[in-house]
């Protein structure tokens, strides 16, 4: 066999070997992101309603509390952020917002057609008020509906939100720069399996993302998740709400596309939750007229994820406490799984 034949045919058995390869890989992946989508389609239900579709999980018995995601995210990571309140005796009630996991974007792109969506979702769920919780992003949604359902919404609470009055940092939107850090759908997953490898990496990544905090900051929070089990675990179910990014990406661009809303002219009684050190949505130089009558918590040494750390503690307790303050009227049903 001369130099020239066998040089073809082991480019011909490398190329083979290669498609192989590439196959087993996409055949994994399909496999994985399938049996993903088929998990959280397991733990939420979809609900037609004069609106469009809406996906949504409700946990827990007792006065009903609605929680708006963030981007990215979906009904999972309301969930994972508002675990603490089903353990104080509240319901939750986790719709994902549209372009979000199974809830299409045409249920509604802007946040009052987001609010008009959730009220319909109330409706349906026969919960006449809730008390109202916006994270992040998603507090457009909670304040358009306090106020065009005042009657709906015993009490508003924002945490770590992002609106006029408290606009994101100048650059990259935090929403994005998150989504960057998860990658595509398949680098997700080895996203994931990282975190539960070496979460002390990925909290310090987290923390570099989220917060201005510095040294000393940095390893007080990393540490403080690390050594209480249940925050670490809150820590891994807010990552795996964000995987696989694909079904989110729709939701997050509408997100970052719309205005953010005032919290100005709200009747609703509202508490403010935010870190001293938010890198993401800054907490401002201290001005609090703009935010009046609304109560402010600012926790020192947090920032974005002040449900999450050695601030979690005070800022689950406070906004629990106003919550029993306001109570809502609304009646949820002894099921624990929704309608």
């Amino acid at each position: 066999m001369t130099p020239r034949r066998l040089l073809l045919r082991i480019l011909f058995l490398v190329s083979v070997l290669a498609l192989l390869v590439l196959g087993g890989y996409l055949a994994w992946f399909q496999s994985w992101r399938a049996g993903q989508m088929l998990d959280l389609a397991a733990r939420s239900e979809v609900v037609k309603l004069p609106a469009g579709e809406m996906e949504f999980a409700v946990r827990g018995s007792g006065a009903p509390v609605l929680i708006f995601h963030s981007a990215p995210g979906g009904y999972d990571q309301a969930l994972a952020l508002g675990g603490f309140l089903e353990e104080e005796g509240f319901q939750i009630i986790a719709p994902s917002r549209p372009g979000y996991l199974r809830t299409p974007l045409s249920t509604g792109p802007a946040p009052e057609n987001q609010a008009e969506a959730v009220a319909q979702l109330l409706d349906y769920l026969e919960i006449s008020q809730a008390s109202v919780i916006g994270l992040g992003w998603g507090a457009s949604a909670a304040i358009e509906f306090a106020k065009n359902f005042p009657d709906r919404a015993s009490a508003l609470v924002l945490v770590s939100a992002a609106t006029s009055e408290t606009p994101p940092a100048a650059g990259i939107p935090f929403p994005q720069a998150l989504a960057d850090q998860v990658g595509g759908d398949a680098a997700s997953d080895w996203f994931l399996k990282n975190a539960a490898r070496d979460p002390e990496k990925v909290l310090g990544t987290a923390f570099d993302l989220t917060s201005s905090g510095g040294p000393v900051e940095r390893l007080a929070w990393i540490d403080s998740v690390l050594q209480e089990p249940s925050e670490l675990e809150r820590f891994q179910d807010l990552l795996s709400s964000l995987a696989p990014p694909s079904p989110r990406e729709i939701g997050m661009e509408n997100d970052l596309a719309q205005p953010l809303s005032s919290i100005r002219s709200l009747k609703t009684p509202t508490l403010l939750v935010q870190g001293a050190s938010d890198k993401v949505v800054p907490a401002g130089s201290g001005d609090r007229s703009r935010f009046a009558p609304a109560e402010i918590l600012t926790l020192p040494g947090q920032g974005h994820l002040v449900l999450l750390g050695r601030g979690a503690a005070e800022a689950s307790r406070r906004v629990v406490d106003f919550l029993r303050l306001h109570p809502s009227a609304g009646t949820p049903d002894d099921s624990t799984d929704g309608k």
